[in-house]
């Protein structure tokens, strides 16, 4: 079995008699209305004859996994597989944007493709619905961990599943996030040190997963893109977004012993011989050591694409808007009570351009909306262009897709992330918000032990009260718990969460 790496998330998985690519990302057009662009550049992936192919996987919904050029471009007979998420969103997605059907395939259940075995597994709670992958011969096996955070019981269902450590395992090190890139209440060397320390988190939790699996090699995979909009392309320099080679120093630094890579376009690891090909062609104008000069070149050939993506939405109507905003907000609140109730804050959105104005959103038992007046309270504030504003509502934009191109700032006191407004602004869907509710009320009563590095004891709840993440995968830290999804942070004596409004049941054990 081989796999060769295609840019960012994208790979295509071979044997002599099977040929699967997922999450193929290489248009021009780059993704999140061109603020995202493969790093390095990929595009002559788009031109490639893929009529050979068994199969392709889009393991989610964002944009930067699922190219509707590249699927649309693959002959009809090719079968498109995702996994079976409690939201129709990546079905309905595929639909709209190519008008070609996805195949469901059942999770946590053997599917063949061609004469490689595969497996699904989702993150545990529905809020995040991100994939995990298995794909395995009666030799070799890949474990893809795409953008999912993986629990201690789905590492030992996944070891079961293969019957050995993974030959090869592909997980991302960079963040994708808008926090707190686009956030306000932070000066600048605070908001570095968020970053800074949100980088920390999430390589310390690889670290942690790859210590469970001891694969045998080891790929930095999915991240970070390039940001090549000029008026976002400072991102390009935040902590958050490590490329594959500060990562694997990273890893080097700490010992990591196994082989791991940080791949470029068109390298290849053969898992059979055990050999990692590197395309030397690409490294003849591009290191991860000096990308900055390729960055500023990069984003140059760029502009006309990104300035052809962004006219489009210039010319988006304005018909009734005002109202149609209103009725937009009106029909989420009924979405969901459970939601609206953990919500339980006012938003301000404050938008500027031609269609702009300031309104109020109120989540909560009580949830209305009304046209801001100077003297009204909020606590969380989204600032950007009415253009935006106006696709999210007439084109249905999704709001996750929004955030993820930076185009806006956000503030918001207290200073704590709410995982249900951004919840229920992604799904609006009554069926995937009642998922993550059955999942979270059906959680609390579920307990584990651990054990502190000075030797305490303490039985906590197994998955976290603000998300319903699991904890087995937390660091552990003098006599504090960080929770590997979000990074907050429980002191295990009290149970009171550090960083934000939603307490642990935690009981220190006897350690007789």
């Amino acid at each position: 079995m081989k796999i060769e790496f295609l840019g960012h998330a994208g790979v295509c998985i071979s044997t002599d008699k099977t040929k699967i690519v997922m999450d193929g990302w290489f248009t021009k057009n780059g993704a999140f209305d061109a603020s995202w662009y493969q790093f390095p550049a990929n595009h002559n992936y788009m031109e490639n004859d893929w009529s050979d192919l068994t199969a392709v996987i889009v393991s989610h919904e964002h944009m930067d996994h699922l190219d509707p050029e590249f699927l649309s471009k693959i002959p009809e007979n090719i079968p498109i597989y995702i996994p079976e998420y409690p939201s129709p969103n990546l079905s309905k997605k595929i639909k709209f944007l190519t008008n070609k059907d996805a195949i469901q395939l059942s999770l946590e259940k053997s599917h063949k493709i061609g004469d490689i075995d595969c497996k699904i597994w989702t993150e545990e709670s529905p809020m995040n619905q991100d994939s995990i992958w298995v794909f395995k011969t009666n030799e070799k096996s890949i474990l893809n961990t795409v953008d999912s955070r993986i629990s201690l019981s789905q590492i030992k269902s996944i070891i079961e599943y293969i019957g050995n450590k993974p030959n090869l395992l592909l997980a991302q090190c960079s963040g994708a996030s808008w926090f707190p890139v686009v956030y306000t209440q932070y000066e600048s060397g605070k908001k570095i040190n968020v970053s800074q320390k949100k980088k920390e988190s999430k390589l310390n939790y690889v670290w942690s997963i790859t210590e469970k699996l001891m694969p045998e090699h080891f790929v930095i995979n999915a991240g970070p893109p390039a940001f090549l909009d000029n008026e976002i392309f400072y991102a390009n320099d935040d902590p958050i977004f490590p490329n594959p080679e500060i990562s694997k120093q990273w890893f080097i630094k700490n010992k990591y012993q196994n082989p791991i890579y940080a791949p470029m376009p068109g390298d290849v690891l053969d898992l059979t011989s055990n050999n990692y090909s590197k395309n030397f062609d690409i490294r003849k104008f591009f290191s991860w050591e000096d990308s900055q000069n390729y960055l500023k070149k990069y984003a140059k050939d760029m502009q006309s694409n990104i300035e052809s993506v962004k006219s489009k939405i210039d010319n988006i109507s304005n018909k009734n808007f005002h109202s149609k905003l209103e009725e937009y907000f009106k029909k989420m609140f009924s979405v969901n009570a459970y939601f609206n109730e953990r919500i339980n804050m006012t938003v301000l959105f404050d938008i500027d351009g031609p269609d702009g104005g300031k309104w109020i959103v109120n989540f909560s038992s009580k949830s209305h909306f009304k046209i801001f007046e100077n003297n009204d309270h909020f606590d969380y504030k989204y600032s950007f262009h009415s253009k935006w504003l106006k696709r999210i509502i007439y084109e249905k934009l999704p709001w996750e897709d929004f955030f993820l191109s930076l185009r806006f700032v956000s503030w918001r006191d207290p200073d704590i992330y709410n995982d249900h407004l951004l919840g229920l602004l992604k799904f609006n869907d009554e069926n995937a918000t009642k998922a993550v509710e059955s999942f979270e009320k059906s959680i609390s009563n579920e307990v584990f032990s651990i054990t502190t590095p000075n030797g305490e004891n303490y039985e906590i709840e197994k998955f976290c009260p603000h998300a319903g993440a699991s904890l087995e995968s937390g660091i552990i830290k003098n006599d504090q718990i960080e929770c590997s999804l979000h990074h907050y942070v429980f002191d295990l004596k009290t149970g009171n969460c550090i960083n934000a409004n939603c307490n642990l049941k935690t009981k220190k054990l006897d350690n007789s």
